[in-house]
């Protein structure tokens, strides 16, 4: 006979006995008389005889009298148990006060004292409350220090940033946006610890890490190449632009030539986007070379171009203007504001792009431009394939904004 069948054995015969005990109890509480006890003696005998004598059995196990049904662990004390156990095993505060809330209910059921679980839940209680108030102060903290590490990338403190984001991180992992962003600083750091300088190039980098920190691929290309051709010495540029170009795979596709000059192809597009009567990409185009040259006399010019072939030769002119100002000598400008001086007196004025501003969301700048909040599925239509999600604007983006929108049906 095997281990496992000597067991099986084993559990039987106890099990057996445990029956044959409460059998014997029970016949001695019955109403018998002396002689008739005397008559069934022998055969209790037997009985006992005959399944002691079971043959192959080397062990019986031992039973006891804890066996008994009256030392059975009552059903909650197991709960209880298996409670303790829960807790051992580590388990959240939150789950611990459900977990004594229904052993109390229990408890209170069966009109057992619930005293000493009602005093734990209380302290648990207590200590939730605790990591509470620790939990709020600390996603406070975060929250400053994750301000105070854009302001070092702005000044292009990319180490103490890193170091910053992390600190954040640490006082609330569970914001999975500050862990992004420091996984990307500390790609970041690895290239260029800081770009701190005065130089055209140095700010032209300050602004691309930004940009690539704030999920605005595009733009981030931009300036990252323009520093690129302003400062072809500096090694660091190519590996951003590489880093940029690797994060946003799928965003970057139409980036232009690197190795051509960069505010000129975007003028050129402009350009083409005119005739062709893309006009609202041909703003855009227009507006990122004033991001990266505010006072660019042709991208002022073009923007002016881009109002005038919408009809809107009041803000055509407000641009022209801000050109001639550059190019003073431009005796074409000077012509176009001298034949447009009539035309605009009777023509609306309604800009074509606009720079988002902290606080801003496509229905306030909806309401703001077009008097008509309802209007924004309007704005992410002409700005969709540019926006990933019409919720989250960036400080800075630039939108393209359709003139003459009418009310969303």
């Amino acid at each position: 006979m095997n281990t496992r069948d000597r067991q099986a054995v084993h559990i039987e015969i106890s099990r057996n006995l445990q029956s044959l005990y409460r059998g014997v109890i029970a016949f001695l509480h019955c109403p018998f008389t002396l002689n008739q006890v005397k008559a069934m003696k022998w055969m209790i005998f037997l009985s006992l005889f005959s399944f002691m004598s079971v043959a192959s059995v080397p062990r019986v196990h031992a039973w006891t009298w804890d066996d008994d049904e009256s030392g059975v662990k009552d059903e909650l004390d197991i709960q209880v148990e298996n409670y303790h156990k829960r807790v051992e095993q580590g388990i959240s505060l939150q789950e611990r006060v459900v977990l004594l809330d229904r052993l109390i209910k229990l408890y209170k059921v069966r009109n057992r004292d619930a005293g000493v679980l009602e005093a734990e839940r209380a302290q648990v209680l207590s200590d939730e409350q605790a990591v509470q108030n620790v939990s709020a102060a600390a996603r406070q903290k975060s929250q400053t220090l994750f301000q105070q590490a854009f302001d070092m990338v702005q000044k292009g403190s990319f180490k103490q940033a890193q170091d910053t984001f992390m600190e954040a991180e640490r006082l609330n992992p569970a914001d999975k946006s500050i862990g992004e962003l420091r996984q990307k600083t500390d790609a970041v750091v690895a290239i260029i610890p800081a770009a701190a300088g005065d130089s055209a190039s140095s700010d032209l980098i300050r602004k691309g890490v930004m940009q690539f920190l704030q999920n605005e691929p595009s733009k981030s290309l931009n300036f990252l190449l323009y520093a690129q051709q302003k400062d072809g010495e500096d090694k660091t540029i190519p590996q951003l632009v590489d880093l940029v170009k690797r994060t946003f795979p799928n965003e970057s596709s139409e980036i232009l030539d690197a190795r051509l000059n960069l505010i000129d192809q975007k003028l050129q597009r402009a350009l083409e986007k005119i005739y062709s009567g893309e006009y609202l990409v041909a703003a855009k185009e227009c507006q990122e070379v004033l991001d990266l040259e505010p006072e660019n006399p042709l991208a002022l010019t073009r923007l002016g171009s881009v109002y005038y072939a919408m009809g809107q030769v009041k803000q055509a002119r407000v641009y022209w203007k801000q050109a001639l100002e550059q190019d003073p000598k431009n005796d074409v400008l000077k012509s176009f504001m001298s034949q447009t001086s009539a035309e605009a007196d009777r023509a609306p004025s309604q800009a074509l792009t606009y720079k988002v501003q902290k606080g801003d969301t496509l229905m306030t700048i909806a309401e703001r431009v077009y008097k008509d909040k309802n209007l924004w599925k309007k704005l992410y239509d002409a700005n969709k394939s540019y926006m990933k999600n019409p919720y989250q604007l960036t400080v800075g983006q630039v939108l393209v904004l359709p003139p003459g929108a009418v009310s969303a049906p």
